[in-house]
């Protein structure tokens, strides 16, 4: 399996322009194969995609192993887990998985292409804090977290939630109009715990320090 490791000529911005502070959910016309998406690879599976369909134009997300490495599961709409871990090919030791993007069509050059990618392992990150990357067109690939140091704050061996939104906009020469079409998947690495979970140990540990002090006075 061939991946490509770099996402070649990309500008890189913050996802805060869009002053949206809620978490992602998975966003597509259809879950499925998309038989056109090879991933800039060979091997990569193309039977789990999220994607939507607008005048002329697909773009699609997915998130699969890399090389060798165990194959994702999903719940059938755009939700994916993987392992833990990190997989050494070549001395590079990144993580057993990868997300794929995929922009194709027929009319693709009318329209401005971002790719939004949530690096931070907490999960219900809001969409503000993503990372965006804006790509040529038409453009596929496949990357994984690790290859930019734009991530360098994610660990393969970490348990976490992840994000990936692909968004086009459309054009009319240099002026970029609304957002006309979206995909979106989490990608669920190990046993991410819920938010609830969360906030309950939170409590514990403020009600753990009370006590704590109150015996220490």
């Amino acid at each position: 399996m061939r991946i490509i490791k770099h996402i070649a000529a990309l500008t890189v911005g913050l996802a805060a322009g869009h002053s949206i502070a809620a978490p992602v959910s998975p966003t597509f016309t259809t879950f499925g194969t998309l038989s056109a998406a090879t991933f800039g690879g060979t091997g990569i599976p193309n039977n789990a995609v999220a994607y939507t369909n607008f005048q002329g134009i697909t773009i699609g997300l997915t998130a699969h192993q890399r090389f060798s490495q165990p194959a994702l599961t999903n719940n059938g709409a755009g939700v994916f887990q993987a392992q833990t871990g990190a997989f050494d090919n070549l001395g590079d030791n990144l993580a057993r998985w990868n997300f794929g993007f995929y922009i194709g069509g027929t009319n693709t050059a009318q329209y401005v292409y971002t790719l939004f990618v949530d690096y931070l392992s907490a999960a219900d990150n809001n969409f503000s804090t993503y990372t965006s990357f804006t790509l040529p067109m038409p453009m596929q690939g496949s990357q994984n977290l690790g290859f930019e140091t734009t991530f360098a704050q994610f660990d393969p061996n970490m348990a976490g939630q992840y994000g990936f939104v692909l968004e086009a906009r459309s054009r009319d020469g240099n002026l970029i109009g609304p957002v006309v079409a979206r995909s979106a998947i989490l990608v669920n690495v190990g046993q991410v715990p819920e938010p609830a979970t969360l906030a309950l140990v939170g409590i514990a540990l403020v009600g753990m320090a009370g006590t704590l002090r109150r015996k220490a006075v």
